[in-house]
């Protein structure tokens, strides 16, 4: 569910940012835009869950 709340607000703030449209459109095809739209999320919420687990395991 966080995953889904951080895309759609990382959504929303590059829609703010960069406009609709072909900017958008450019933009969001750069493997840096990528990165943080899909990459990023993952590895927050990976590194949110070995710290929760982690501390249930200790």
């Amino acid at each position: 569910m966080l995953l889904i709340f951080l895309y759609f607000l990382e959504m929303i703030i590059f829609w703010m940012i960069f406009g609709e449209g072909g900017q958008a459109s450019y933009i969001m095809s750069k493997w840096s835009t990528q990165f943080i739209f899909y990459v990023l999320p993952f590895l927050l919420i990976f590194g949110i869950a070995y710290k929760i687990f982690k501390k249930r395991i200790n």
